[in-house]
């Protein structure tokens, strides 16, 4: 087999490349190379007899003493059936990134080795695939079958939800009544532009202070959006207070309109209405009063969008706990399901969540019945062998200390 390594193609190449493979997704393409701008970007490829095979966006990062930390994301593109070409393109890509300067290289294949039903937690931990000792052959070490957020670059576990014919007809009864209750309270989603970036970073960092922890700033966000054009969006809910005081009255006309249709007997009913009447009544009360302190249009959530063509990937959200009762993240992600359908993408990926499968966050995406996708894991190319045992004790020394100084950072 006539394999060539090829040490420098264009964006284009490695983007229409990804396009066309099964393993196509956001993180390998020229876009996502400028959206991470503290990394640096090369573009490498794979040749058989002269037709392109194989293709990778490898992100540089500097260490001290001119070292370097090279990172694959979610690549790279190609056939991981092929044991010759694998072998081949991991061999080869070890002795580019050594060239570089870079310590390790650092990869985790777009590679799905189980899709399971919320109930089958048990299945999907013991999700195992044969690709590690065959990756093995080119020096790749595995860091195994992982379940935490915090051992891998990217979490092994996502939940994704499949296109399906009334795919609305598949979520849980209480999710659908959730849904309606968002828009029946007055929730309006409106689908943004980049020219609204500033207000979804407002948004993310009510994520930040809810977890305590460090997203990524205005300036990352419209990077995205620069990149990815059509293929990004921002979905905002918002609460316009005089519409849903609009909505409320309407409520309110019907049940006086039905509490003068009763029977003068029915005495239950009449006090059922008449307390649901009361309490509207101080709906509009709280209404106003947001109206006041935070006018008459707010912004409730937010979240970003970003899809392949295939998969459309839920990146960042955030929400606004005072208006957590208006239930408008179950709206957005309903919009935002039927967003990525109507740019004809057949998964919608909620994100990542710990792999114990019990957390908070699990039981929230669980509620639209996703599916549990559970990835290969992470792979290691040692490109300095004699500092790569020293690099991989000094590594999570480096993690800790970066977390203990982002909690100083955020006080």
């Amino acid at each position: 087999m006539n394999l060539q390594f090829c040490e420098s193609i264009t964006g284009k190449q490695l983007d229409e490349f990804t396009r066309s493979s099964s393993c196509n997704n956001i993180y390998q393409t020229e876009g996502w190379a400028h959206v991470k701008k503290e990394w640096s970007a090369k573009y490498v490829g794979m040749r058989q007899d002269g037709e392109l095979c194989g293709a990778a966006m490898i992100l540089f990062r500097s260490l001290p003493m001119g070292m370097k930390l090279a990172y694959i994301p979610r690549g790279p593109i190609m056939d991981y059936t092929n044991l010759e070409q694998m072998e081949f393109f991991l061999s080869s890509i070890r002795r580019f990134c050594a060239k570089q300067g870079a310590i390790e290289c650092k990869f985790d294949p777009y590679l799905i080795i189980g899709s399971y039903e919320l109930d089958q937690k048990e299945v999907a931990w013991n999700a195992r695939s044969s690709i590690p000792q065959q990756l093995a052959k080119a020096r790749a070490h595995f860091a195994g079958y992982t379940k935490l957020l915090s051992e891998t670059v990217q979490p092994r576990f996502q939940l994704c939800f499949p296109y399906q014919e009334n795919w609305e007809a598949a979520f849980p009864k209480k999710t659908r009544e959730k849904i309606h209750n968002s828009f029946a309270k007055g929730i309006q989603i409106e689908v943004w532009g980049i020219e609204h970036v500033h207000e979804l970073a407002e948004m993310i960092v009510y994520t930040e202070r809810r977890k305590n922890i460090h997203l990524r700033n205005e300036d990352y966000f419209r990077t995205i959006m620069e990149n990815f054009g059509d293929q990004a969006c921002i979905l905002a809910a918002h609460l316009h207070c005089d519409h849903a005081l609009a909505l409320v009255d309407q409520k309110q006309q019907g049940l006086r309109d039905h509490l003068q249709e009763l029977d003068e007997k029915a005495n239950k009913k009449r006090k059922q209405l008449e307390k649901q009447i009361a309490d509207l009544d101080e709906e509009k009360v709280k209404l106003r009063q947001q109206a006041e302190e935070d006018g008459s249009d707010i912004l409730v959530s937010a979240l970003l969008l970003v899809h392949d063509g295939t998969t459309c990937e839920l990146l960042y959200s955030g929400l606004n706990e005072k208006y957590r009762r208006y239930l408008a993240a179950y709206a957005l992600r309903f919009r935002g399901i039927q967003w990525a359908f109507e740019q004809g993408c057949t998964r919608f990926n909620f994100g990542g969540v710990e792999g114990t499968l019990d957390d908070g966050l699990f039981t929230f995406k669980s509620s639209f019945v996703p599916k549990i996708d559970v990835y290969l894991g992470e792979f290691s190319l040692a490109c300095k062998p004699l500092l790569y045992p020293i690099w991989t004790k000094l590594l999570p020394k480096v993690k800790e200390w970066r977390r203990q100084w982002l909690r100083r950072e955020s006080r």
